[in-house]
């Protein structure tokens, strides 16, 4: 029996005599968690989640978004209280977390929980990071909360069963920002009361709308989540009351972003403690949108079987859910934005055979092979796919004979179904943080990742990843 056995009914906070609101039923699992309370191999796969999640900060830190959201963040105020990944730079907590969340998640290369459509360790981590070390926390007790955090970040996400994408809205913006309060709010010392009201008042905080043309928001949606975690938190510590019943009020949460609550199948208290929605979630082999993993595996694997000027046409059936989001532009505006085509990244696929940062930010998205086969290349509509329980793919490659090779998978490279190894997880890891650090730097992180539980600082971990050498 996990942490969720020893959930008190609370009257004083419930929508129903005697029943506690989901704010207090998740609040006293993040206080009560320990680590022995997660099965030990889900420690083992969250430690790979941190380490991957660490390693795309870093890379991310090159890029000419990095420097503009730490002038920003230092804006907003100056202070010692944490570090940012990467630069190094001290701020005030809530300030380290909007940085190191937008790092983590600035490259669309960190993990989604499929079933909840959720980026579930940026914010997560950005917020355990940034509360951690201001609270003087050692690495066990990060790596807990940062457990602690996800599930329920998943939780919230998953009983939306789509709806926040259907409705235009990010999930890992908003249910990150609740996520991102349980990280900070058991690291700092919250007591139930406090994490209940710090709930309640980040449901005003939590935001994030999927109008993202020609911008950069998307990369700040974890940041701004951790930040509002932060914030909230620390504003509750310091006695501004917040409503117990945001996630299941009439006018709360649920209500208001999808004009109707969780059904009871996957309401984020349902079994919390005993089943681990962290098990769904997936890592990314490829540096683009989760929806194309199951696409670009597919071209990969067809790529030996054609040539590529023997091919007339190319279809990638699509959950017709996604199609305003995934099916174009055949030739994207920017690196960025190829990262959401279909048409582009299956082309890049199968013209280069590697699909990596490289790809799309080294090599640019002029390349005349892949924008000719991106011309030929649409999205028809899967009515077959069971999106979002996975994310399916499918290429269906006409040749100019009018012969038809094609290939399907059911879910993608990086899923638990097909799960990445621990090797491999270090060698994205490894490919990551040297673009910006030694090798040696990068493997000590790597060890010691893999020793959290023993390190006595987080301040240590982020001194780790403080680049202060060009990569060699």
């Amino acid at each position: 029996m996990g942490a969720a056995a020893d959930i008190k009914p609370d009257a004083a906070m419930a929508g129903v005599p005697g029943t506690p609101s989901m704010s207090a039923s998740l609040a006293d699992f993040a206080l009560g968690l320990r680590l022995e309370d997660v099965p030990v191999t889900l420690v083992a796969k969250c430690k790979g989640h941190l380490l991957d999640g660490l390693g795309i900060a870093l890379a991310s830190s090159g890029f000419e978004f990095a420097e503009p959201i730490l002038k920003g963040a230092s804006a907003l105020g100056r202070g010692t209280d944490a570090h940012c990944l990467a630069s190094g730079a001290a701020l005030p907590a809530a300030g380290a977390a909007l940085v190191n969340g937008t790092l983590i998640h600035g490259l669309d290369f960190d993990d989604t929980h499929i079933g909840a459509i959720y980026h579930a360790t940026a914010p997560a981590l950005a917020a355990a990071l940034a509360a951690g070390e201001a609270a003087a926390a050692d690495g066990r007790s990060l790596l807990t909360a940062t457990i602690a955090a996800m599930e329920i970040g998943c939780r919230l996400a998953r009983a939306a069963e789509g709806g926040f994408h259907d409705r235009g809205f990010h999930p890992t913006a908003l249910c990150g920002a609740f996520a991102a309060v349980f990280a900070a709010g058991r690291l700092m010392g919250a007591d139930r009361a406090e994490l209940v009201s710090a709930t309640g008042l980040c449901g005003s905080m939590a935001a994030g709308l999927l109008e993202l043309k020609d911008s950069w928001l998307k990369r700040m949606h974890p940041g701004w989540a951790a930040h509002s975690g932060v914030a909230a938190t620390s504003i509750a510590m310091s006695g501004f009351k917040g409503p117990p019943t945001m996630l299941e009020g009439g006018h709360g949460f649920y209500h208001a972003h999808l004009s109707h609550g969780p059904g009871e199948s996957v309401s984020p208290v349902r079994a919390l403690g005993d089943e681990w929605l962290i098990a769904g979630i997936a890592l990314k082999p490829y540096p683009c949108c989760h929806f194309i993993h199951g696409f670009v595996d597919c071209a990969l694997h067809l790529r030996d079987q054609v040539a590529l000027d023997e091919i007339e046409s190319i279809d990638c059936p699509l959950s017709p859910r996604l199609h305003h989001m995934v099916s174009g532009p055949s030739r994207p505006a920017d690196p960025y934005s190829a990262l959401f085509s279909t048409p582009y990244v299956v082309a890049l696929a199968l013209v280069t055979g590697r699909i990596d940062l490289a790809a799309f930010h080294d090599r640019g998205v002029r390349d005349a092979a892949v924008l000719a086969l991106s011309d030929r290349t649409t999205c028809s509509e899967d009515r077959t796919s069971d999106f979002p329980i996975h994310f399916p793919g499918e290429v269906r490659i006409t040749l100019k004979s009018g012969r038809v090779v094609m290939h399907r998978v059911a879910t993608s490279f990086g899923t638990p179904e097909r799960p990445l190894s621990t090797s491999d997880i270090e060698a994205k890891f490894m490919a990551n943080a040297t673009r910006v650090m030694s090798r040696n730097e990068a493997e000590r992180i790597v060890r010691s990742v893999s020793e959290i539980e023993s390190m006595k600082s987080v301040s240590e971990l982020l001194e780790m990843c403080r680049v202060s050498s060009a990569a060699s």
